[in-house]
């Protein structure tokens, strides 16, 4: 390879439009909605509850008035436990939403915001205001991209691998490396878009990629917990 190949790689890296990052981290954010959806634990845990509720329900009736009185006796919890269902998937659709979208957007614009401003009152921004977003757009989708494949694949492999703890502890380790990586490649990028000094470095960029840390390890965790939770309901079935 040339020497001509190797100094041009980076420009070509950099030549990719900004809209696709931000076209493809919002569907990136979609398929973890989607994640989450599709293993709702406080819907498995209703569903559980009436069907518990059914097998001691149907187990009082005596045999010989089962044939008339078991189905009405059904339909009577299936009505008792509608509206429950119901708010639970309203309120677990919501949370789902802001731990997925709304969480996510918010940290992407607020890094977005905080890390140029910052460098604008510190001294400039040499890379201008693309080489800041397109930073942190390529950091979030990779994060959210490993944190999707990461949870995808313990999920699809704990039935027959992974105990209750081993599962928590590699899903939350796992997740909870990712994004401390995440903001460790950030903190390089950036330095590396805008040339930044040591003086810099040290009491502006650390500092912020501590907090930014901190932050998403506290979504991280509540990610986990959620797939946690939910993994423990379907065991107990």
């Amino acid at each position: 390879m040339s020497t001509g190949q190797l100094v041009n790689r980076p420009a070509n890296a950099a030549s990719v439009p900004l809209w696709i990052f931000a076209a493809a981290l919002p569907a990136t954010w979609l398929l973890n909605l989607r994640l989450l959806l599709s293993h709702d634990p406080l819907a498995r845990a209703i569903k559980l509850g009436a069907d518990v509720a059914k097998e001691h329900a149907l187990g009082a009736i005596p045999q010989e008035w089962m044939g008339w009185l078991a189905q009405p006796v059904i339909q009577i919890i299936n009505q008792y436990v509608g509206p429950y269902a119901l708010a639970g998937e309203t309120f677990m659709t919501t949370w789902a939403l802001v731990l997925t979208l709304l969480l996510p957007a918010c940290f992407a614009l607020g890094a977005f915001g905080v890390i140029h401003l910052g460098l604008l009152v510190t001294g400039g921004a040499s890379g201008g205001w693309k080489a800041t977003a397109r930073a942190v757009l390529l950091n979030h989708l990779t994060a959210d991209l490993a944190t999707l494949a990461w949870s995808s694949l313990l999920l699809a492999i704990l039935n027959t691998r992974y105990s209750i703890l081993s599962f928590s502890f590699l899903l939350v380790g796992g997740l909870l490396f990712i994004r401390f990586i995440a903001q460790v490649w950030l903190l390089a990028q950036v330095v590396r878009a805008h040339s930044l000094g040591a003086l810099r470095i040290i009491f502006l960029g650390i500092p912020v990629m501590l907090i930014a840390v901190v932050i998403a390890w506290l979504v991280a965790t509540a990610t986990a917990s959620w797939l946690i939770c939910d993994f423990v309901l379907s065991a107990l079935r």
